[in-house]
């Protein structure tokens, strides 16, 4: 799982330089990124992207801006469910919790949530987001979470992950 994580963070750090302008430009990014992490963990993805993207990349969104996924050829049903993934590049927090609140409720090894915001709001939005999974129900201790937090002051992500105490 550790390796799964890295892949995931080393993706999205790579990212960080990325001149393409626009919030549809960086979600295609990011999404290319992950479809990347599928293939390279011979994973299947749905996520929505301008056009099929690698052999196991579904070119649509189910549930969630993205969902990676195992699946049994035998039973014919979906064996595990890696990641699923959210983004929000509107920088109010409510717009952010309301993705972020999708995450809560599904059982998935890692549940990725993409943000922008601004170096005034980072710690709050951060601690507000961390300060739910703490007093959930939902959430089960040892849950993994991943934070990719685009701070607009420094042009980059910060990818954090977060453990369910």
């Amino acid at each position: 799982m550790d390796n799964f994580i890295n892949d995931i963070i080393k993706g999205l750090n790579g990212l960080n330089g990325n001149t393409a302008p626009g919030n549809k430009n960086w979600t295609m990014a990011i999404k290319k990124s992950l479809v990347d992490v599928a293939n390279k963990n011979n994973l299947n993805i749905y996520c929505k992207l301008d056009e099929k993207y690698g052999k196991n990349h579904e070119n649509s969104e189910w549930l969630y801006d993205a969902i990676m996924y195992s699946y049994n050829l035998e039973d014919g049903v979906f064996d595990e469910v890696y990641l699923v993934a959210e983004s929000e590049w509107d920088m109010s927090y409510e717009a952010i919790e309301y993705d972020f609140l999708k995450l809560i409720f599904t059982r998935a090894k890692v549940r990725l949530i993409v943000y922008q915001v601004s170096k005034e709001n980072y710690d709050e939005y951060k601690e507000s987001l961390i300060n739910i999974i703490q007093k959930s129900k939902s959430c089960k201790k040892g849950d993994i979470y991943l934070f990719a937090i685009y701070n607009t002051s420094d042009d980059g992500f910060d990818v954090e992950k977060i453990v369910k105490e």
